[in-house]
């Protein structure tokens, strides 16, 4: 594996898994729907710059478009969600139900796009992740009562459209710039979570300037916007240009472990030896997956050899 490949997956394993804690850390302060609009639009404008000063092809209106909706798709139910349940739900328990989105994105990449064969020898590896998960969330929510069902099904939901969206960008026409693709993702999303953010009325809850530039929710932002954002959300469309989804999707799996340690130690959200035996459990079927190089080998390559 090149270092571009190593130096993509880091990013989005690593600052989209600290994302989650830096987002409890946000909507404690500033509510959560503006608080993820905000973060996409700021994400946009940084990413301008690199537009007007590099020489990429112009876009067409299709790819225009098409980078408009998917974005709206993976980013608005997909992840903007997130924001409202962290406020209901310990951070790295809403990381281990959005690790979800891996299973999802297999099925449908193996049963809907038919780029890979459905291989039942799969799916111990892929259910051993998903059986951890109970043991993962082995404590429920804070203060050991039991977690509130409507965030965990809404964060469910989020999984679920991450995937859609994540099969459709495989398959549609977007710029041929993965920078072009996640300004114009990020800046519409943006614009529609603030218009959404001001028909709830958060707009009438954001806090004066003063409080929102305290130090807690400046960084949580600045890393959201910078980190998360402008690297985490580059790198995931040059690996959707050069990996299989599925195999993207795997940073689903590493998410909750890195929002787990940093929850864990930053805000000392609850943990248990049950919890830290379903991370374990969780991170071996990465590894077992990732080993078995033949589940992603695609149909065409398959086909090719057997001529």
């Amino acid at each position: 594996m090149d270092i571009r490949r190593i130096a993509a997956y880091a990013a989005i394993y690593l600052l989209w898994g600290g994302a989650y804690v830096a987002i409890r850390l946000l909507v404690e302060v500033i509510p959560p729907f503006f608080a993820a609009g905000l973060r996409y639009g700021l994400a946009a404008l940084f990413l301008v710059p690199a537009l007007l000063l590099s020489a990429m092809p112009a876009m067409t209106r299709r790819q225009a478009w098409n980078g408009a909706w998917s974005g709206i798709t993976l980013l608005v139910p997909g992840y903007s969600v997130v924001f409202w349940t962290e406020q209901r739900l310990p951070s790295w328990l809403v990381a281990v139900l959005m690790s979800t989105t891996f299973l999802w994105t297999y099925l449908g990449e193996s049963l809907v796009l038919r780029s890979y064969r459905f291989q039942l020898r799969m799916m111990p590896l892929l259910l051993l992740g998903v059986a951890a998960m109970p043991l993962v969330a082995g404590g429920g929510g804070p203060d050991g009562r039991a977690i509130s069902i409507v965030p965990a099904i809404a964060t469910l939901l989020c999984a679920m459209c991450w995937s859609c969206g994540s099969l459709a960008v495989k398959t549609i026409d977007l710029p041929r710039s993965p920078v072009q693709t996640a300004t114009i993702q990020l800046g519409v999303s943006g614009i529609v979570l603030l218009a959404f953010s001001w028909f709830l009325g958060e707009w009438r809850k954001v806090p004066s300037l003063a409080r929102a530039a305290w130090l807690q929710p400046s960084l949580a932002m600045g890393f959201l916007v910078i980190g998360s954002s402008v690297l985490g959300f580059v790198a995931y469309h040059w690996l959707m240009a050069h990996e299989p989804a599925s195999r993207v999707a795997t940073s689903a799996y590493v998410n909750p472990l890195v929002a787990m340690f940093v929850g864990i130690v930053a805000m000392h959200e609850r943990n248990s030896a049950l919890q830290l035996a379903g991370a374990a459990a969780v991170l071996a079927s990465i590894v077992l997956i990732w080993s078995v190089r033949f589940a992603w080998e695609p149909v065409w390559a398959v086909a090719d050899r057997r001529r």
